[in-house]
């Protein structure tokens, strides 16, 4: 899951040597248990099936007594920061960050002593776990808190660097300096999340070491610097400096990094439809080995559009679906925004009350909440419009933050008598302005492509109409939730459409007809978000949880201050489940999809998926795909991306 980064478990061997040495000295009887933890913590960096195993395992280590008032540890002192780092990077592999983030400040807790001063140095394990905290406040959306975490980690980084080279300390000047890079890296990223490209410019231009990605960083974000500027005309002396700065910038990066991303930007900016610059027959290290995966990651980069919050927060999208003219309401379940909408679903929860005499039918589970940055169905839970209302019974949680509380599509369609959903890959191209040494600045229009390749995921339990088992939130998530990230992961399946199609056809049902209301969504959802981009009468800057006022063009529509580099392809995943009359409805949009494959079926989908994104890149750019056929997967079968029309 390319969303999700877990703590590095490069320094798990130290961790493991902690928690052994300590465990095996004073409980041996609790050696087994963390040694188990340890194991599980370490397949579910390779298998996330293992996370929830390992998650509930170091919850029965570490808070066996949470139904006492007893303080006595668990562990031994010395084992309980890297037991706790560890719980905390198993509750991120499966999507439960806000968790972590709990988890992450416990352990750095034990680091301080009573008047909360830090007890020792800087180490590589703090590093590790102040980097996990920092990528965890970043997944949920909580930007500038993430930004200073990463900060803090880099000055404290660049402290350790310059006593390690007064003192000749060759191995903590490694650690020490790669994290200080990889610190203002990400606190530069949160700034470009925000909209405030000039902070992340501040801090990228103070940096005085060698990281190449650093340096191609700062030399796209003084693209999009430039293509703002007041100055619109190359020819001007100053700006024609800042581009040629930043092109060597890109240059230099694009000779160094693994990745193809600098050397791509670099390309596209030297000569817009002129490529006589590519010198080498592979220039974006399409041969390479592992250059599938590279291009999978800048799926991940910043230089996206930053407006794409829009769609990937869930309260956001709910906005941009159903207003004004609520053209979204065939294809995106009924839904309310709470507490604000707390008196319109009061009203629909009495009327259903009054068209139902018994008690049973009243507590069914109808209705979903998703917190807004939640992903891998995680962050959603099931609940009866009872308990809905219990929880704002109360005027203090009518001011926690709003979650989006959705009727459940009911009855869903089902095959082999389970759940199912459809990722669908969308993939975009924004509008706006390009930067080119021989043609200035152009201006190139957004396109969209759907690809007509996808995956059904299927949920772990069979479908049980009605709650069935108590309220055992388990055994429901099981049912309801089909994402391959969740649960055991180990009872989960995914197929390819074409397993959809034959499903669909042995039943009698058309599937072209399915797609065509897939496409229409994507459509109008894609249309709306265009029309929100481009227009000035709903503005919004910086603060992606900020609350929009003008409804006339959606409730909340965030703008940035800056485009995003055009030339760059942006894959995202709709997610779409049926009711039992094959009515498609989208569960939400995923901007940072999965790229990383679990199957040979995913495997392939997602690896024609990525290449048909970059030959839509190439066609777009100009740019001849003779230098894209390293990327081609072994078993391509043809370009799989239909264009739709955004007029």
């Amino acid at each position: 899951m390319m969303r999700c980064h877990l703590l590095a478990f490069a320094t798990l061997t130290h961790l493991q040597y902690h928690l052994y040495i300590a465990t095996a000295l004073v409980m041996p009887s609790a050696v087994s248990m963390a040694r188990r933890a340890i194991e599980l913590s370490n397949l579910a960096n390779v298998d996330p099936s293992f996370a929830e195993e390992a998650c509930k395992l170091w919850t029965s280590i570490l808070e066996p007594n949470c139904n006492n008032d007893s303080e006595e540890l668990p562990l031994p002192l010395g084992a309980m920061p890297a037991a706790h780092a560890l719980h905390a990077s198993t509750l991120v592999r499966v999507g439960r960050d806000k968790e972590a983030i709990g988890k992450y400040r416990k352990s750095l807790a034990y680091l301080k002593d009573d008047n909360g001063s830090l007890l020792k140095p800087l180490t590589k394990d703090e590093v590790d776990t102040r980097m996990g905290l920092g990528k965890s406040l970043q997944r949920i959306l909580r930007y500038r808190e993430a930004a200073d975490t990463f900060l803090d980690v880099a000055t404290r980084c660049a402290d350790i660097t310059d006593d390690a080279t007064s003192g000749g300390n060759k191995e903590a000047m490694g650690w020490a300096g790669l994290a200080h890079s990889n610190s203002l890296q990400s606190a530069a990223l949160c700034y470009m999340r925000i909209g405030d490209i000039d902070s992340a410019v501040a801090i990228l231009e103070k940096f005085q070491g060698h990281a190449f990605d650093l340096a191609g960083m700062l030399g796209a974000l003084l693209h999009i610097q430039i293509i703002h500027s007041t100055k619109k005309s190359l020819k001007d002396a100053e700006k024609r400096h800042r581009f040629q700065a930043a092109q060597e910038l890109l240059h230099d990066a694009s000779s160094t990094s693994a990745s193809p991303l600098y050397n791509w930007i670099y390309t596209t900016s030297q000569s817009i439809y002129h490529y006589d610059c590519l010198k080498s027959d592979d220039p974006f290290q399409c041969k390479k080995e592992d250059a599938y995966l590279s291009f999978a990651k800048v799926n991940n980069s910043p230089f996206d559009d930053p407006d794409l919050i829009n769609l990937d927060d869930k309260i956001l999208l709910h906005s941009v679906v159903m207003e004004p003219h609520r053209d979204g309401k065939d294809f995106w379940p009924r839904g309310y925004i709470l507490p604000q909408d707390l008196d319109l679903f009061s009203v629909e929860c009495n009327a259903d009350e009054n068209d139902v005499s018994d008690e049973k039918s009243r507590s069914r589970k109808k209705w979903i909440l998703k917190e807004r940055s939640g992903y891998g169905s995680h962050g959603n839970s099931i609940a009866s419009a009872d308990e809905v209302l219990k929880m704002y019974d109360s005027t203090s949680n009518l001011t926690t933050e709003p979650i989006l509380c959705q009727k459940i599509v009911d009855p869903p369609m089902l095959i082999n008598s389970r759940k199912f959903s459809l990722r669908i890959y969308v993939i975009y191209f924004p509008g706006g302005n390009m930067l080119s040494s021989e043609d200035g600045e152009k201006c190139i229009d957004a396109e969209i492509y759907v690809s007509t390749e996808g995956l059904v995921k299927y949920a772990s339990a069979s479908y049980v109409d009605d709650t069935g088992k108590g309220n055992d939130d388990d055994a429901l998530n099981d049912q309801y939730m089909t994402n391959s990230g969740r649960g055991d992961g180990r009872s989960s399946q995914q197929h390819d459409l074409k397993q959809l199609q034959r499903e669909l056809e042995m039943s009698g049902i058309d599937y072209n007809n399915i797609w065509d209301e897939i496409e229409t969504s994507i459509q109008i959802v894609m249309k709306r978000f265009i029309y929100l981009r481009n227009s000035e009468c709903s503005t919004k800057v910086g603060n992606p949880l900020a609350d929009g006022s003008d409804s006339s063009c959606g409730e909340s529509f965030i703008h940035s201050t800056h485009a995003p580099i055009c030339s760059i392809p942006k894959i995202m995943g709709f997610d779409y489940i049926f009711d039992s009359s094959m009515n498609p409805y989208l569960l939400e949009v995923n901007r940072f999809p999965g790229l990383e494959p679990r199957s040979s079926i995913d495997l392939d989908v997602k690896q024609s998926v990525v290449y048909n994104a970059w030959v839509a890149a190439s066609d777009r750019m100009g740019i001849p795909k003779k230098y894209l056929q390293g990327l081609r997967p072994s078993k391509h079968k043809g370009f799989s991306l239909k264009r739709l029309s955004l007029k």
